[in-house]
């Protein structure tokens, strides 16, 4: 597994002006100070993929201007994947970027049009595919057709593949010129059957960016959930607003910190401390409830923070068993803040790993009930 390294300074207090311990050691605010401590964070990237795909929509809809925005889907799409592009880091994935947005349908018409045809990830390379991309909205949504296609380039990949759709739920069908399918249909021609058809015959997981409205929302969430216990489901709103919003697709962060001395004045935020879970239990326990309740109460004083969270179990079970623990883990927090403090899911980044990462050793009972848990992080937007 290729890793590389990066430097980041996290700075924690020796002198405070205010601490405030909770529950459990759940989570403690840090204001304001003189003399710091510096922990110079090196950082390991860990690939969770080995190749990604990005299908990029430009039919019709996509020339729709997006809620207030003032620009069409279509532009804020390539933007967008032009900035992702260039925070992305080079551990030696291979890429492919398609649309699937046909000017003209006939029964012979190919769907996917390469713009970088898949092969290993150059980062200069892929920026000038995605400068070639379509600015023009128009054309069917042959997502159905364009999923197909994607069996014969699955055929040649090695490892996990991650392919990336932008929908606004609806899809065109070929046979019938119908436009305006629904996406959460799941019949084994629609969109949904054929990416489940696709998750039971290679390694490949779908996230999906939804622009669809809000009242199709949780359908779409729910279809592309079934599709594999990896697939996932974010809004248009995250993709545009959220920098982390699709971390943990392709990588994720390991750290090891050695601290030095600084005079500096700063204010640190909050830090959440982990959360742990009794075996095979996704409720959190009331030993965290003050640590919540502080935890919730600042996140509705301070619009601009985000939290950022990440699920994990021991590995007692099967691997697929522990992915879709640790996911429940992860949604029962979300749950309990939307609950008690009416936060928003698009304030929180959720990623999960099931047993993957332990932080001790799960061949005793006290190793196990470190690994189930979760750990996470706030952090601020401008």
């Amino acid at each position: 597994m290729n890793r590389s390294r990066i430097a980041v300074i996290m700075v924690f207090f020796l002198t405070v002006l205010s601490f405030v311990p909770t529950g459990a050691n759940a989570l403690e605010l840090v204001t304001t100070t003189e003399t710091v401590v510096v922990d110079d964070v090196e950082i390991e990237i860990v690939k969770t993929a080995d190749n990604f795909i990005v299908l990029y929509d430009t039919s019709g809809s996509m020339g729709e201007v997006y809620k207030n925005t003032g620009q069409k889907k279509i532009d804020l799409e390539k933007a967008i994947l032009k900035i992702r592009n260039a925070v992305l880091p080079d551990l030696g994935f291979n890429a492919g970027l398609y649309t699937f947005a046909p000017q003209s349908i006939s029964l012979s018409t190919k769907t996917l049009k390469p713009y970088y045809a898949m092969q290993p990830y150059n980062k200069a390379e892929f920026d000038k595919a995605i400068d070639q991309l379509p600015t023009e909205a128009k054309g069917a949504t042959l997502l159905q057709q364009g999923l197909s296609e994607l069996d014969s380039i699955l055929a040649g990949l090695k490892g996990h593949t991650v392919v990336f759709v932008v929908t606004d739920g609806t899809y065109t069908d070929r046979a019938s010129r119908v436009k305006k399918q629904e996406l959460f249909e799941e019949d084994e021609n629609s969109p949904v059957g054929i990416a489940k058809a696709l998750a039971k015959k290679y390694k490949v997981s779908f996230f999906v960016i939804n622009s669809s409205s809000e009242e199709k929302e949780s359908k779409v969430l729910n279809a592309v959930a079934s599709i594999s216990e990896n697939s996932r489901v974010i809004t248009f709103d995250q993709f545009i607003n959220n920098p982390l919003a699709l971390n943990g697709a392709l990588f994720v962060l390991n750290e090891k910190m050695v601290q030095r001395s600084i005079n500096i004045e700063k204010i640190i935020g909050a830090k959440l401390k982990k959360l742990l879970f009794a075996f095979d239990q996704t409720g959190i326990n009331k030993n965290y409830t003050d640590g919540m309740k502080l935890l919730g109460e600042y996140l509705q004083a301070t619009p601009k923070a985000r939290l950022a969270i990440s699920g994990f179990t021991d590995s007692t079970g099967t691997s697929e068993y522990n992915l879709g623990l640790s996911h429940r883990r992860v949604a029962s927090v979300v749950d309990y803040l939307g609950e008690k403090f009416n936060i928003s899911a698009d304030r929180i980044v959720q990623v999960w790993y099931g047993e993957a990462n332990p932080v001790a050793s799960n061949a005793t009972a006290e190793g196990r009930a470190q690994n189930r848990r979760i750990e996470g992080f706030i952090f601020w937007t401008e």
